[in-house]
């Protein structure tokens, strides 16, 4: 079950993409199914993937490691 949009620069271009198929490098932005942008702590709304996605058994879902920009 996907609970939000995810977005991939990929070819000069954004496209939707689910998130467990980001790569590390990719530069990404996520949306709520509100359309509300998500932002990373810094206030960003442009994310780097630090890492390929993997599915944390206690959290029940995907995640990824993000450079930090500040």
């Amino acid at each position: 079950m996907n609970f939000r949009r995810t977005l991939a620069f990929r070819n000069h271009k954004w496209v939707e993409i689910d998130f467990k198929h980001l790569q590390k490098g990719d530069n990404f932005r996520m949306f709520e199914l509100n359309g509300d942008e998500v932002l990373d702590e810094y206030g960003n709304k442009t994310m780097q993937a630090k890492s390929d996605p993997y599915y944390d058994l206690e959290l029940e879902c995907w995640i990824i490691d993000l450079e930090d920009y500040e």
